[in-house]
């Protein structure tokens, strides 16, 4: 199976322009023949709205997810996009919403809203906490091309997260980000050992560019769960998407390599519960 990473630098606040050039995007992977699509976190409205996301958040399924659903069945093609879910009056949700050619097949809200200095200016460049809602969700969705489960860029920091969708049976993570080029060296290793300590494939798309003040590094990628050959999990690198311009970068993923590297490197056998309730014991006493 063909995926396309398609990495963008969306107009903030701009849905109409934003959607019309993923749905280019989205037939020009059609053509190089991906069956999956994924565009990075907030790529219909852009990340820098501000108050504006109270205005340009819609419901999912909505309309966004109405426009992409016909394009995907119109071209038998599942896409994966990130964009600011409305739900009551006045509460959001950073969300992915997910799309194929039998229409609306779910969402992920992400879970952990960053609200950290890390930007060189101090305060931190992530309005994720004055906006958002944390998702609670664990969804999977089992599709034809795979059992798949998404995480939207902090996500991805929490190695928990990642290990609940393996074990309830994805087979493919896709992670969406809008991280900023000071956190590159962050990101590309967490991508590679996701994919290496659950022995699942792992598809990452980021936004690339600079969107008012902030520069993007791009960068996405696909890594496999591993090989049966080395008996090396968390490789190989199917494909990188360039650090600037935006582009359509296509890999191949083979689904039942997962079933190759585990006997090998058996990290899901070895296991136990009793770590999971040693970890919840430990963060109740010290939280």
């Amino acid at each position: 199976m063909k995926v396309a990473i398609c990495q963008i630098t969306p107009k903030t606040n701009d849905k109409k322009s934003n959607q019309e050039k993923m749905k280019a995007f989205t037939l020009n992977a059609v053509e190089q023949g991906a069956k999956l699509v994924v565009f990075p976190e907030l790529a219909l409205t852009g990340y820098n709205c501000g108050d504006h996301f109270f205005e340009v958040a819609e419901t999912i399924p909505g309309p966004a997810t109405d426009f992409f659903a016909s394009v995907a069945a119109e071209h038998d093609v599942y896409i994966i996009w990130g964009m600011p879910e409305k739900s009551i009056e006045g509460i959001n949700y950073n969300s992915a919403a997910f799309v194929g050619p039998e229409g609306y097949i779910g969402k992920w809200r992400k879970h952990t809203l960053p609200g950290h200095a890390t930007d060189e200016s101090g305060p931190g460049a992530f309005p994720d906490r004055r906006y958002f809602k944390a998702g609670e969700d664990l969804p999977i969705f089992r599709t034809p091309i795979g059992n798949i489960g998404i995480l939207v860029c902090y996500d991805m920091f929490f190695p928990e997260l990642a290990r609940a969708l393996t074990l309830k049976g994805a087979d493919i993570l896709v992670g969406i980000s809008g991280s900023p080029r000071f956190e590159k060296s962050i990101f590309e290793p967490i991508v590679q050992v996701r994919a290496m300590e659950n022995t699942v494939w792992f598809v990452y798309a980021n936004l690339v560019g600079k969107e008012g003040e902030t520069e993007y590094w791009g960068g996405g990628c696909i890594v496999g769960p591993g090989e049966k050959e080395t008996k090396v999990p968390g490789s190989p690198v199917i494909c990188k998407a360039p650090y600037e311009g935006e582009s359509v970068t296509i890999g191949e993923i083979q689904v039942d390599k997962i079933r190759e590297i585990r006997p090998y490197f058996p990290v899901l056998r070895d296991l136990t519960t009793t770590m999971y309730e040693q970890l919840a014991e430990i963060h109740r006493r010290l939280t």
